[in-house]
């Protein structure tokens, strides 16, 4: 083996060993973000959802139309982060605050006898324990290991509709959380190494389906999610605490502190009250508004402060 055997085998096992973990860096970066923020809001589970259906089924493509064994593997790993994700996700999600609403306490027989709760429309994805979460998993894997073991690996178009599939989810994978953000207008507990690794892994992923060839699904799948990967980080930039839109607000409002803001809204009220005992005491006499007296203590500059006025009314109404 020559010289450039040896780099041309080394540059591929790079590029293999980017292509399996690259794409998943980012996921541990987002659970680490939970960790810190104590907090999972913002973030859109729908899309570890997404993530697992497509990678699921991209194993069993692999099955019956072998390709690359990298992107095989990639997805056996995006799938073990996925499962890390969520556990992360559910342990720092927001509870009910009506106790009435958190769910009782069930059994571990009953919780694998319940399958069909995992079937409820009103629940699906979004149910009271975590374990529920995996028991859909293991029953998806199971469904599929079924049909592919009865079909066999001679019906090559039924691989190629779980191709198109996988790949269909899998670049759409990003509009639930690109959704997330345009509704809150906060990227704050999404982790922006995730999103880079996002950029970074998809342009990458894209650039190596292209020189393996691989199936027609992946590629124009890798393209669209580009485009997505823009949008996404174009939101960060505008909705982030450093970005675009916070920095118009701070420029716009650099002088106008929260402490201002109340003090004046405090002077504000009190001159609204001093206001309204002048009105009525012309609608009323002092036999039915009783004794009224109101001292303002007045500064330099005949300045009065919200900290200086002084409002004492005495009345003797009933007497």
């Amino acid at each position: 083996m020559d010289e450039s055997d040896t780099s041309s085998s080394f540059l591929k096992l790079s590029a293999d060993f980017l292509i399996i973990f690259l794409p998943s860096v980012g996921y541990f970066f987002q659970a680490i973000k939970f960790q810190k923020t104590k907090s999972s809001k913002g973030f859109s589970k729908s899309l570890c959802l997404l993530l697992l259906l497509a990678n699921i089924l991209r194993i069993y493509f692999w099955i019956g139309k072998p390709f690359e064994k990298s992107l095989l593997f990639q997805s056996i790993v995006v799938i073990i982060s996925q499962i890390y994700l969520i556990h992360y996700y559910l342990k720092y999600q927001e509870k009910p605050r009506d106790i009435n609403k958190i769910p009782a306490e069930k059994s571990i027989l009953n919780h694998m006898i319940s399958w069909k709760d995992i079937f409820l429309p009103s629940k699906f994805w979004n149910w009271d324990y975590e374990i529920d979460y995996y028991k859909f998993i293991f029953l998806f894997f199971s469904i599929m290991s079924i049909i592919c073991a009865i079909i066999g690996r001679n019906l090559i178009k039924f691989y190629d509709v779980i191709g198109t599939i996988s790949v269909g989810i899998e670049t759409f994978i990003e509009i639930p959380q690109i959704k997330e953000n345009c509704v809150t207008k906060n990227v704050k507990n999404l982790s922006m190494a995730m999103v880079l690794m996002w950029f970074i892994g998809d342009l990458f992923k894209t650039v190596y389906n292209l020189v393996n060839k691989s199936p027609i699904q992946m590629i124009v799948g890798g393209l669209i999610q580009n485009c997505e990967d823009i949008i996404l980080s174009t939101q960060v930039i505008c909705y982030s605490e450093d970005g675009i839109i916070a920095k118009i607000m701070k420029k716009k409002f650099k002088n106008f502190s929260i402490d201002n803001y109340h003090d004046i809204d405090a002077h504000n009220k009190r001159k609204g009250i001093n206001e309204k005992i002048d009105f009525e005491l012309d609608g009323y006499s002092r036999d039915k508004m009783g004794e009224l007296k109101i001292n303002n203590n007045k500064k330099d500059n005949d300045m009065i402060t919200v900290e200086d006025d002084e409002i004492n009314i005495n009345t003797d109404i009933g007497k």
